[in-house]
């Protein structure tokens, strides 16, 4: 009896709690966007990007400091090389800096930057493609792919530079530009981050979209994406020389890998927090089945997306 009391009084307090978040929009929309994300196996998708993203970044690195090595001056080097370390966590700068130039090493550098770019632009479009339920057949073929991992790359690319030079401008310590000067670099960094996100979510979804769609999303991920560079600065900044000194490789690799990992994460979760609010899959039910109106309205479009493909496949 008492058993069959405390259950009782549980399930009671959980339909309450379910009640309760389809009542108040935050709760609601926090909910669908996660209940979503599980269903459409995200994680997994965030996984493959960050494979991706960790294994563009060597030979990227690599043509970053081999062109470097010829238009810089070996104490400047060191300087910019250092502001890219903080965006990467546990590369030990002196190991890279003492580079030079090399015509081998740049071509092959960025032939494998391209390459391993092109990938992580195809895998994210394929993600984003997958939270919007784009058929199959409406997805780009070789040549568009190709144009638009050019233009991702080259309007993203050129994006991440200027937020981190910003972002060493305002919080290097050798500069004087007071406390309502940082906060306004920190500000930009932060809006260009978002621009970043809106650009991506719009180029690589092969669906019109418009900037008041992938808004919540990109201010979600964008934000994100700072506190997480941030943060990450600021713990390695305490620990890395001791991990680097413990755990060499190991460390750097695995270390690398969360930090892409986590990013990946903050992106496709702002991708289905648009397609949450845009078709409005808010509030679907906590526990059991298909009980909201939210929850009828996503079966109804995912059936009629997969019957698009089988037709069309």
């Amino acid at each position: 009896m008492p058993g069959n009391v405390l259950g009782m009084d549980l399930r009671s307090r959980l339909r309450e709690l379910d009640r309760t978040q389809r009542e108040r929009r935050p709760l609601a929309v926090g909910l669908a966007t996660v209940k979503k994300y599980g269903e459409d196996s995200s994680a997994n998708l965030a996984s493959t990007i960050a494979f991706w993203a960790f294994f563009s970044v060597f030979p990227l690195l690599l043509a970053t400091v081999t062109v470097l090595g010829y238009v810089l001056s070996a104490e400047n080097r060191h300087t910019v090389m250092g502001h890219l370390a903080s965006y990467l966590p546990l590369i030990d700068v002196n190991s890279i800096d003492g580079l030079h130039g090399s015509w081998l090493a740049l071509i092959l550098g960025l032939a494998s930057a391209l390459w391993s770019a092109t990938a992580v632009v195809k895998v994210t479009e394929a993600a984003f493609n997958a939270v919007w339920e784009v058929p199959q057949y409406a997805k780009p073929k070789l040549k568009a792919q190709v144009i638009n991992s050019a233009k991702v790359m080259g309007t993203i690319g050129a994006g991440l530079l200027g937020s981190t030079a910003l972002m060493g401008l305002v919080t290097g310590s050798d500069l004087h530009i007071g406390i309502l000067g940082r906060l306004l670099g920190l500000g930009l960094a932060i809006a260009v981050d978002v621009g970043l996100f809106i650009v991506a979510y719009r180029i690589l979804t092969d669906r019109q979209l418009s900037t008041a769609d992938v808004l919540p999303g990109a201010v979600l991920a964008g934000v994100g994406f700072w506190l997480l560079q941030t943060v990450s600065g600021v713990i390695l900044s305490h620990h890395a020389s001791g991990a680097q000194s413990t755990y060499g490789t190991f460390a750097t690799v695995i270390t690398l890998l969360w930090w892409f990992y986590l990013q990946a994460q903050l992106t496709l979760f702002g991708a289905q927090l648009n397609v949450v609010l845009a078709r409005d899959y808010y509030p679907r039910a906590m526990f059991g089945g298909p009980e909201t109106d939210a929850d009828q309205r996503l079966m109804q479009d995912f059936t009629a997306e997969r019957q698009l493909q089988e037709v069309s496949g």
